[in-house]
């Protein structure tokens, strides 16, 4: 049991060497495309809900 986690652990450690990691510009530059797009759904939603919310009270008003 103990020569399987070592030998996980060190399978592991090979396949992190191997990863191609984002640099700290990338990283940034990904979260704000991310943020900027989640504001710009976020609004439309709101406008879409807003908008059929003055359409079913105009509809149930009468």
């Amino acid at each position: 049991m103990v020569a399987q986690l070592k030998s996980f652990f060190s399978d592991v450690s090979k396949e992190m060497k191997k990863v191609s990691w984002s640099t700290r510009e990338q990283l940034q530059e990904s979260t704000i495309v991310v943020a900027v797009t989640c504001v710009i759904i976020s609004v439309f939603v709101m406008l879409i809900d807003l908008g059929m919310t003055q359409i079913v009270k105009f509809l149930f008003k009468s």
